[in-house]
């Protein structure tokens, strides 16, 4: 019995980013799901001074969507996966929820956010925002912590 068909990564360029996707990768390999990593960005200043400036931005935004693409190919092509890669521009939080919903996921993979606990508490970080809004399974990957070895 397969438990995820589909499952979407929350994918930005970090340490417990890298982590979730790995982890969705395996799980991919378990139970044969299909994977989507979605890169959300800010939105494009909607009023600026000069056009170019936010031409300026949009060429930076799609040099990093590249790079986020490479990063997730690389990964997926070691275990000879084919990962989606999506870009949207909007709220992290928004975004994820809305896209899960109207592609049909069930499952959503986060990396950890890593915040302090008092400062997650203050402003709700955004997995635990994702958890309370998400209409299926959301799953929070924490990296595993390398041990160092005793020194002598």
């Amino acid at each position: 019995m397969n438990m995820f068909q589909k499952a979407l990564i929350g994918y930005k360029s970090s340490t417990n980013a890298k982590a979730a996707l790995r982890f969705a990768v395996e799980l991919a390999m378990d139970s044969n799901a299909k994977l989507t990593a979605l890169w959300v960005r800010e939105p494009l200043p909607r009023y600026s001074d000069l056009l170019s400036e936010v031409v300026s931005e949009k060429e930076i935004a799609n040099q990093h969507f590249k790079q986020l693409c490479s990063e997730i190919e690389e990964i997926a092509k070691e275990q000879c996966l084919d990962i989606h890669c999506v870009a949207r521009a909007g709220h992290p939080v928004k975004t994820i929820v809305q896209y899960a919903s109207e592609g049909g996921f069930d499952l959503i993979v986060l990396g950890h956010s890593g915040q302090s606990e008092l400062w997650g508490r203050f402003l709700g970080d955004t997995a635990n925002r994702i958890v309370d809004r998400a209409e299926c399974s959301v799953l929070i990957v924490k990296p595993i912590a390398k041990i160092s070895e005793p020194t002598t």
